[in-house]
Order: structure tokens, then sequence, then C-alpha cells
């Protein structure tokens, strides 16, 4: 059997270790694979500069109208010849490359689905053969839309076995990551304010998105440039989480990702709102969920670090439990083998 990953250029920017990973993982299973990559000027990105023994091929992704059948015959010819049984999509450009091809090679379609959103979106009409979910919650919404037969659970795969980079941070600046700081530019301002008079605290802020101008503003605002580091790139992002010392989710529009699932496995405590399909956050358990007020749970993590251990160590055991790369790959040949 030959597995087809088509990968859409956001998912390799968040998940390009993840999705190497799945690869080999699955060759080593004796599957084998071909990555499906968009066409890249920058050869210097971290999927590029890695090695794999999958096959590549890269297509353009986005394109016009007029060029999707001379993209389709291309990527067809490509996949034909690697014997392709089944597509595995990525991401909204590579479910629809992976749409235009599969009829014309005769191959079944199963696409990623990683936030509520996209959840909703799912219809019976679909081509689409399978969707997998990351979280059980997604699985269920997925399920009463388009049926049971039609869904898998697939969690979203880390590393688990290095347990030396377990959060043991010692030092006197407290660091605190805020991912998607630009996604709720409202909330991330709480944030800010409720952290202006910290002077100990050192800020990360992953800032990306058409809000990132406004959220840096408020920082210039409220006057905390000089504690405040902006990061655009997951790959420094990465660095840092056996480092920090609280990441917070601070919209409710963030697809799950690996970064923060790595962040708890390292120890990490979380904050965020109440994300529905966010399954591994549990409220005292291995997170504090926000009700409207950010300033309380991030004191109380500031304050009383015994906390932040519980809560971290809580994450670190649930994601080693349930969101290992082997249980990633295990649910994922599950999900076509039934093809």
């Amino acid at each position: 059997m030959t597995v087809s990953i088509i990968m859409s250029k956001d998912r390799i920017e968040q998940e390009h270790a993840m999705l190497n990973r799945l690869a080999v993982g699955l060759m080593d299973d004796g599957t084998q694979v071909v990555q499906v990559a968009p066409t890249s000027s920058n050869e210097d990105t971290p999927f590029e500069q890695s090695t794999s023994l999958a096959q590549r091929i890269y297509a353009p992704m986005p394109v016009s109208m007029l060029l999707r059948k001379a993209r389709r015959d291309e990527v067809v010819q490509a996949l034909d010849k690697a014997n392709t049984t089944i597509i595995a999509a990525f991401g909204k450009q590579a479910t629809q490359l992976a749409l235009d091809v599969a009829p014309v090679l005769s191959v079944s379609v199963l696409s990623e689905v990683v936030s509520m959103k996209d959840a909703n979106r799912t219809r019976t009409s679909s081509p689409i053969w399978r969707w997998f979910a990351a979280t059980p919650t997604i699985e269920r919404t997925i399920a009463s839309r388009v049926g049971q037969e039609r869904t898998a659970l697939v969690p979203l795969g880390v590393a688990v076995h290095d347990t030396n980079n377990f959060n043991t941070q010692t030092s006197r600046e407290f660091c605190i990551t805020i991912l998607d700081a630009a996604g709720d530019p409202k909330a991330t301002q709480s944030i800010l304010e409720a952290l202006q008079d910290e002077h100990g605290v050192h800020l990360f802020l992953e800032l990306t998105g058409r809000h990132q101008h406004r959220v840096w503003r408020t920082v210039k605002d409220l006057g905390m440039l000089e504690r405040v580091t902006c990061l655009r790139n997951v790959g420094e992002l990465r660095s840092l989480i056996s480092q920090t010392s609280l990441i917070i989710l601070p919209s409710h529009k963030m697809p799950i990702r690996t970064v923060f699932l790595e962040a708890m496995r390292c120890g990490v405590p979380i904050i965020s709102p109440e994300i529905t399909g966010f399954d591994m956050l549990v409220d005292e358990e291995t997170a504090l969920i926000v009700d409207g007020d950010w300033k309380e749970p991030i004191h109380r993590i500031i304050k009383n670090p015994d906390i932040g251990h519980r809560i971290g160590a809580a994450g670190s055991e649930l994601v080693a439990t349930h969101y290992g790369s082997a249980t990633q790959i295990e649910a994922f040949e599950a999900a076509f083998s039934l093809i």
C-alpha cells in the first residue's frame, strides 16, 4: 500500500516534525509514503532541511481555477507512478488538491480535522471518504453530521519517549509564551494588562495574522516593550518549550497544535478559555480554564509554583498516554484499514 500525504503550507509550517514522524512510522510498518508539499522558493524551512526516506513531490498550492487542471494532471502522473492507493490531506489547500486528483486515480481521500470550526463544515455530500478527528469531541461532532463510519479518531502525535526536558525551571525570571496572540486581540490585551505590573515576567508572543500590529501597539501603549519578545516562527517557539514557565492560549479559534501538546509533555502548565474540542485541557487538572477573568488564574500560577507543577505533571502524563506518535500512527493506519 502507498499512502500519499498532501500537506498545505500552514500545516507544514506548524507541524513539519509531526508529519515527518508520521511518515517514518508508516514506513517502519511497511507502508510506502509519498509526501506532496507546496512548491516553495524558500529552501531554508525546517521541512526542506529535514531528511526523510519518503519520496517528495512538489505542487503549487493554491492555484487559480485556470491552472487547477494542469496542476491536477501533473500530480496525477506523479502519484500514479508511485502506485498511490490512498490520499491523506492535511490542510484546506491540501484537501482541495486531493479531491482534484483522487477521482482520476480512483482512490479514497482522508482529511484531517483539528478544530470544531472545520468539524461543523463536514457534510454527507462531500466526496471525502473519511475524516480523521484530533479529539473525541471533534470525532463525535463529525459523526453526528456524516455518520460514524466516515469518522476516525486520530490524535496529533508528539514525541513522548524523552522526559529529560521536563520543566524544572528555577531561574528568577518567570517566562510566559502566548500562542496565537493575534487570534483574539481583545483577550490578549486583557492578558497583557493583567501582567503589566509583573515586572519579573518576560513574555514571548507568537504574532502572526492580520491583528498582529494591533497587539504590538497594545504592548507599546502598556510600556511593556522591554519585557516582550515577538516570535513568528514555530521553530523558535519549540526551542523555548522546555524553558517557559507557562503557556497561554487566548484565542477560541486556534486549532489543536502539537506545539502546546509538546509543552504539556514537558510539564508546562496551560491557561486557556474553554475551547470546545480541546479535550486535553481539563480545568484544575491539566489546565486552568478562564471564564472572563485572566488575572486571577495567571497570578495563581505565578504566585503558587506548586499549582503549576501539579497541573504540568498531570498534563505531561495525559499527553504521554493519549497523544504519542505511536498512538497517532496506529490510529491513522486503522483509519484506512477498511479500504
